[in-house]
């Protein structure tokens, strides 16, 4: 049997397990399996916290899509992935350093919240791409960042009634290749809304590195700090001297057992 909490960040969902206490590894099979919503335990990504690689960091932190594919990165995720040590006593400083696959995370808390370090998201200039795109969406401002994962990032008037879903979908055949997720997103003065589809789950009710993505282009000389809100709820981000700081709840929902 392997232990999990069910966690979610904003509504963004996960189940985080452990490889420290238990000898896992998840199968394909076993994340599709469990993260159907209808016949599992139903989740957006399922989180595996290990020992670091490393010298210098505390823990590893791997993400799995719903459809068992590998995410490099997750930050809804990573403030749930650390709730979890916490918890679970796995660690008992309050300062945590934590590798993923595209980038090290430094975590503490924040009053109720947790608050996360990490290197300013980067803006993609990859021409051929852009020009591909610009095809498809024409005279529509886009963006494509990196903050760990990447994003299309398309600024609408209005992102209450698109259709997502069709959007995704004429979009696909460019972005997918890349692992680009797609958001749409409307900016007024230090609030930015958002709404994001990504690869291998679909939309989803918060996404943390779309959020990071969308803050980054506006973090400057003038504005130190934004706020992002999806229909989940709300991240803080604000510029630090190397970087960004996101500040944002996590939640246990329950925990339980399952046949691997």
């Amino acid at each position: 049997m392997i232990s999990f909490d069910k966690m979610h960040g904003n509504g963004n969902d996960f189940i985080v397990m452990n490889s420290i206490e238990q000898d896992f590894i998840p199968s394909m099979k076993f994340i599709k399996k469990n993260a159907d919503r209808q016949t599992g335990i139903g989740f957006d990504q399922l989180i595996l916290i290990g020992l670091p690689i490393k010298e210098n960091s505390d823990f590893m932190i791997k993400f799995y899509n719903a459809d068992g594919g590998e995410a490099d990165m997750c930050l809804n995720g990573i403030r749930c992935a650390v709730a979890y040590i916490w918890k679970h006593s796995f660690a008992a400083k309050r300062s945590l350093v934590l590798e993923t696959n595209k980038k090290i995370i430094i975590c503490k808390p924040a009053g109720k919240s947790i608050q996360a370090s990490f290197d300013m998201p980067l803006v993609n200039t990859d021409t051929k791409l852009y020009s591909s795109l610009q095809k498809s969406l024409k005279n529509e401002a886009f963006f494509i960042v990196d903050a760990g994962n990447k994003h299309l990032c398309l600024k609408k008037r209005s992102i209450k009634n698109e259709d997502l879903d069709a959007l995704y979908s004429k979009l696909k055949k460019i972005i997918r290749p890349h692992n680009i997720n797609l958001s749409i997103f409307k900016h007024t003065k230090e609030l930015i809304e958002i709404r994001t589809y990504e690869n291998g789950v679909g939309e989803t009710l918060s996404c943390g590195s779309a959020s990071a993505s969308v803050a980054s282009l506006y973090l400057n000389s003038k504005i130190n700090k934004v706020t992002v809100r999806s229909s989940g709820g709300e991240i803080k981000f604000s510029k630090s001297k190397n970087g960004i700081l996101m500040t944002g709840p996590s939640a246990h929902i329950f925990s339980g057992d399952i046949n691997d």
